[in-house]
């Protein structure tokens, strides 16, 4: 009977790209002026230069005000001219699947990491060469993410992942744990006044998966020399079960209404009925906007096990062209766009957190609570699977929740969505 109803329910895939924002006022740092090329490989070569080249950049004007200043002394660097397309990043990989074969693509365009194994299964990557001084300014993890067949097809720029909203009127001091928050919700919530401890949207994967991975579940088995194992998915196993049935008794206690979503959660919160919501950067100024001072930032707080939750990290950055006519010079100007003057810059203007190390440890996000909130948590947090196959993971793991919040079995809705991601990668794969 469970199998049947969850193939008969349709829920809409989760959306994982979101963008960051900047904060409502003003951030005290003058803007710096990016620097020479530092990232470790010159701008000069023996390669012919072009006279121009064409990059596609997320359609935010922050964003692409701040790409225009930093490509415009590229150019007085290097004489050559960059045009900056304005496309909405979602749209991008579509429009250059038919434009990239057709000669009218750009010699660089913008992707999420975890977008990446299917726009290298359809050839609209061309894999980086990069030195060892470069790759040191990233993480492992970061590497790892932007990674396939140990080919790195991603330079990033900026890295998002969710952290903690809180009502400081509700809560004049941040929680550190979960257990700690269940304490306020058991004392403050009252469903009948739609009044919450917490809230997180309970049946949405990118925001549970933090529950399941925190207590020893995973996606994918992962090897830093193969991959992922689509043959070893870890979301049935002891430690995705006790997430479950921990989000699962929240349900029970009545601290998450059944019907939660994103938008019945952000509306709750603005009223100032709910003490604290987990949320992406993105919903920064709209929380900022009903709550103001008394909105407060902080990471995640940690599990009962005393393990920081690791909630997705995403990062964004740029894809070169495998039609590009000039690869060597398109990389050197994706290194300038990303050396750590340029994202100083980018942050300082686009307000988005930079992905190396350099950068994400400097003052410029220390000393602002919003961004040094999404700086802290993403150390703690884990990139999403960069392999085609973990597209086929939202729908069943979101159906799986919402049979969670009625009080199904949780062992056996685990089971069973797991049986269905392998029969989904199993029939994709075969149609290749």
């Amino acid at each position: 009977m469970l199998k049947k109803a969850l193939s008969l329910m349709v829920i809409c895939t989760l959306a994982l790209t979101v963008a960051a924002c900047g904060p409502k006022r003003d951030i005290a740092v003058e803007t710096p002026t990016p620097a020479p090329d530092n990232s470790g490989q010159s701008t000069e070569t023996d390669t012919p230069k072009p006279e121009k080249l064409t990059i596609w950049a997320n359609e935010s004007e922050k964003e692409v005000a701040s790409i225009r200043h930093i490509t415009s002394l590229f150019t007085a660097e290097t004489g050559i001219q960059v045009e900056v397309v304005p496309m909405n990043a979602r749209e991008q990989s579509k429009t250059f699947s038919l434009d990239g074969p057709a000669g009218k693509g750009p010699d660089l365009w913008w992707a999420t990491h975890n977008s990446m194994g299917k726009n290298v299964l359809q050839g609209l990557a061309e894999p980086y060469e990069l030195d060892e001084e470069t790759l040191k300014n990233y993480s492992q993890e970061t590497i790892n993410a932007v990674t396939i067949d140990g080919k790195i097809y991603n330079l990033p720029m900026v890295v998002e992942t969710a952290v903690m909203y809180y009502n400081k009127q509700l809560l004049p001091e941040k929680p550190e744990t979960w257990k700690e928050l269940e304490g306020y919700a058991a004392t403050y919530t009252n469903a009948s006044k739609n009044q919450y401890g917490f809230l997180i949207d309970g049946t949405n994967f990118y925001y549970t998966n933090m529950f399941m991975q925190g207590n020893g579940g995973y996606i994918f088995g992962y090897d830093k020399d193969k991959g992922y194992d689509i043959e070893d998915i870890g979301l049935n196993n002891e430690g995705s079960l006790k997430g479950a049935q921990l989000i699962q008794s929240w349900f029970a206690k009545e601290y998450l209404p059944k019907s939660i979503t994103g938008d019945v959660m952000d509306g709750l919160f603005k009223e100032g009925k709910v003490g604290a919501v987990v949320s992406v950067p993105a919903s920064l100024m709209n929380y900022l906007d009903s709550l103001g001072d008394n909105l407060g930032v902080a990471t995640i707080p940690t599990l009962e096990n005393g393990e920081h939750s690791p909630s997705f990290l995403g990062l964004k950055g740029w894809v070169l062209s495998p039609y590009s006519k000039n690869k060597e010079w398109a990389t050197k100007l994706a290194l300038y766009m990303t050396n750590q003057a340029s994202l100083e810059h980018h942050f300082v203007t686009a307000g988005e957190v930079p992905a190396t190390q350099g950068v994400l440890t400097s003052e410029l996000i220390t000393k602002d609570p919003y961004f040094s909130a999404v700086a802290e948590q993403s150390k703690y947090a884990t990139p999403t699977p960069n392999n085609p196959e973990i597209s086929q993971t939202w729908e069943p793991m979101k159906n799986a929740y919402v049979f969670l919040s009625q009080g199904d079995d949780a062992q056996e809705v685990l089971d069973e969505a797991v049986s269905q991601i392998k029969e989904q990668i199993l029939i994709n794969n075969s149609s290749k």
